[in-house]
């Protein structure tokens, strides 16, 4: 298994795998899975992160970052491993690839949002020293049609 920035080759993989799940739902009213415009966009950054897991030249996971170097703090929009493949420390290197990468930029501050009753991820911060914040209520809006559910 090997951790690699994606190409642009990896895109349509990424979308399908994130498209199959419904875990990155957070509306009713959003698209569930980045449009792939996005994703290019954040393999053409030199701010956002977009590392996949892959084995065999299988993705099996990826994590999405955007880092803000005004701010000196970073996102991880989404952390991902196919249900196969899960346990087997595969998201904790992804996440510690990241955070190494995040580092090299000076980062001082990385969030994520977990669903409150997700206690698996939670934990999964939780062991990899991140803090649990207080409960929020998720607000959006969409500005662009390309997050708009069809």
């Amino acid at each position: 298994m090997e951790i690699k920035n994606a190409t642009l080759l990896d895109i349509n993989a990424i979308i399908k795998l994130g498209n199959a799940v419904d875990e990155f739902q957070v509306s009713d009213e959003v698209v569930t899975f980045w449009p792939k415009d996005i994703l290019v966009n954040c393999v053409n950054s030199k701010t956002d992160f977009l590392l996949i897991a892959e084995e065999n030249k299988n993705i099996i996971g990826f994590i999405i970052a955007n880092y803000n170097p005004n701010f000196k703090k970073a996102v991880i929009e989404n952390i991902f491993v196919k249900k196969d493949y899960r346990k087997q420390n595969i998201g904790s290197q992804l996440l510690d690839c990241l955070l190494e990468k995040l580092k090299d930029l000076k980062c001082e501050y990385v969030c994520s949002l977990v669903e409150s009753h997700n206690d698996i991820a939670i934990e999964f911060y939780i062991k990899h020293g991140f803090n649990k914040g207080i409960n929020c209520v998720w607000l959006d809006k969409i500005l662009e049609k390309s997050f708009k559910k069809n």
